[in-house]
């Protein structure tokens, strides 16, 4: 019995060891990686977005405003969209064009002020989760300026591929006086072979009317297209990833 207790004792013994011995995820590390990951997803074909908006207002089960919009993306930089449906209220349009303003505007800067990256944020490790069956990494993210564009929240990033799964947090500054309390949500996935926004849910306080939400979700990805002007789809010629970049 005592050589028993003594065999489990050392197996025990083994596996603590191990486990103390296992150093915690460099955090650097971990948003170097990111960073790069960052980059390498940008460098696809061109590529036709299509995203159904829903805004609801309190806690109506039926929505206030529908928008569907498709969105032109020739990386890394250049994209427009395009408003294929509105129904309902029109101060859904209203709002899903200024969302969609500011991702087109966004993207002409180096970095994005939207990009999650040392630029804009401070990080911080808060461990490792499991989100939707991957292994992520949570990084708390702490913007390092006022601005409608950076998240106060955290971010759960994929421990195999370092892409970002999911943002979740506070806007670090209202858009406008009219809006309050901006929570965020955004989950991020791969559809027709590319790394994209899959859905948003933004809920907010305005100002006399109440409480408003946003959802957003990408329903269709065409690569190696976009919108001509007449708003129907045309094939182009994907560029190689060294042309783009040297855009």
């Amino acid at each position: 019995m005592r050589a028993l207790r003594l065999q489990f004792a050392l197996v025990f013994a083994l596996l603590t060891g191990s486990a103390l011995a296992q150093k915690a995820p460099d955090l650097n590390q971990i948003v170097t990686h990111m960073e790069a990951a960052r980059i390498r997803a940008k460098q696809t074909e061109p590529f036709l977005l299509t995203r159904e908006y829903r805004m609801f207002h309190d806690d109506d089960v039926n929505p206030t405003s529908e928008v569907k919009a498709e969105i032109s993306v020739v990386p890394p930089t250049e994209r427009e969209y395009k408003i294929v449906s509105s129904k309902g209220s029109d101060r859904g349009e209203k709002v899903i064009r200024k969302i969609l303003d500011h991702e087109d505007e966004a993207e002409k800067s180096t970095p994005p002020p939207t990009a999650i990256v040392h630029q804009n944020y401070d990080f911080g490790f808060e461990g490792e989760a499991n989100f939707q069956g991957a292994r992520c990494f949570v990084l708390s993210l702490k913007p390092k300026r006022k601005d409608p564009a950076l998240v106060e929240g955290r971010a759960w990033i994929d421990a195999n591929t370092f892409l970002i799964r999911k943002i979740e947090g506070q806007m670090s500054k209202s858009p406008s006086w009219w809006v309050k309390d901006v929570q965020l949500v955004v989950l991020f996935g791969e559809i027709g072979g590319v790394w994209t926004q899959l859905s948003s849910n933004a809920v907010a306080e305005v100002r006399i009317l109440g409480k408003y939400s946003v959802t957003g979700k990408a329903t269709n990805l065409q690569t190696g297209v976009t919108a001509a002007s007449n708003g129907a789809p045309k094939k182009i010629s994907a560029l190689a990833p060294a042309a783009r970049a040297a855009r």
